[in-house]
């Protein structure tokens, strides 16, 4: 079994390393930036704009539960 991760410089390695190969899985990391790579990205960048043309004082909850509605189909 593989864990893929992100390159991002707060993932230490070393410790990963030592947590996941002993399970006898493998670790590959994503490339340093690749958004495209990894669809987490692209739905905060989809929640960022709905965020910026919510009411000023719309909690960010709110928001979120909004865009999951429109965009995920989740029932609210």
């Amino acid at each position: 079994m593989y864990c893929c991760i992100d390159n991002s410089p707060i993932h230490i390695k070393n410790v990963i390393r030592e947590l996941v190969e002993p399970g006898g899985h493998q670790l590959l990391f994503l490339p340093k930036y690749s958004p495209d790579l990894n669809d987490i990205e692209h739905d905060f960048s989809a929640l960022k704009i709905s965020r910026m043309y919510s009411p000023i004082n719309t909690s960010l909850d709110k928001t979120i539960r909004n865009h999951c509605a429109k965009q995920c189909l989740i029932l609210i």
